[in-house]
């Protein structure tokens, strides 16, 4: 079966959008999907596309020892895409002018906010945020300012889930599992709301499952076996109760904020009638 099958698809085209006035609150049912691979997600997304990955620079494969158990985002994409080019903003990447990695790929030095000239030379059909949009600090002004560069554009972004399984039960022992460099962390509902602020048509919202592949790594091997178990015990129930799946992954097709100015939405903002079952 295709992971296509699973997806929910929530349209917010044709003005299917209602206000937070009309909103029922907490007990309102949500669509949410059962949830997918994130990896096997994205890569079945860039299947012969040209891809635009943004933050695609990660340390842990390229600079570090690598592990047969850790899997890296951008060399999914290349795997599969017609054509990538990696962007990132981390110093190695500027300083360098750009790395040609082992994949035949490129990733050259670039800042979400200043994308213009990247969208214009590369000319993308899909733009991949993976793992990006809880870093930026003002990521609803460059999704709006990447959708004025890139209208028509697809849109695939990743993201921490804040009702994660994980969080949940640290959470019962004081604890919480965050990256250090986040500074925003998004629920099934925020991201509908951050969707409905930015010019973005055929939104789809879908969870994916935890992936414990560098946690893995840091085992030896008599410990491998009692993590892939848990794994499997974690993947059922977030596949029972998709809310506390690891993560989300928000996708639409990028407008221009130019030709619907309606889009921009008041301090109110709007919700996905399509999310918000009931």
């Amino acid at each position: 079966m295709s992971i296509r099958s699973t997806v929910f698809a929530a349209g917010i085209a044709g003005g299917a959008s209602l206000s937070h006035e009309d909103d029922a609150g907490p007990l309102q049912p949500l669509a949410v999907p059962h949830p997918v691979d994130r990896y096997a997600y994205v890569r079945e997304s860039c299947q012969g596309r040209r891809v635009l990955d943004l933050s695609a620079y990660d340390e842990t494969e390229v600079d570090r020892r690598q592990d047969d158990s850790w899997r890296w985002l951008h060399a999914e994409i290349a795997d599969v895409a017609r054509d990538v080019l990696g962007v990132d903003a981390s110093e190695k990447v500027r300083k360098t002018g750009g790395i040609d990695t082992d994949l035949g790929t490129r990733i050259v030095y670039g800042r979400v906010e200043e994308l213009d000239d990247i969208v214009q030379d590369f000319k993308p059909d899909l733009v991949v945020a993976g793992e990006l949009i809880e870093h930026t600090h003002d990521t609803i002004g460059w999704l709006n300012g990447l959708a004025h560069a890139a209208p028509g554009t697809r849109l695939l972004a990743t993201t921490p889930n804040t009702t994660s399984i994980i969080n949940v039960v640290l959470a019962l022992l004081r604890r919480e599992n965050a990256h250090p460099d986040h500074i925003h962390v998004y629920s099934f509902r925020t991201l509908v709301t951050l969707a409905g602020r930015i010019p973005l048509r055929e939104v789809r919202i879908t969870p994916y499952y935890y992936d414990p592949h560098l946690f893995v790594s840091r085992l030896s091997g008599r410990a491998k076996p009692t993590v892939g178990m848990l794994n499997r015990i974690l993947r059922l129930f977030q596949y029972v109760f998709p809310l506390t799946s690891s993560g989300l992954i928000l996708e639409g097709t990028l407008g221009d904020p130019s030709d619907d100015p309606s889009r921009v939405q008041s301090d109110e903002g709007e919700v996905n009638r399509g999310a918000l079952a009931g």
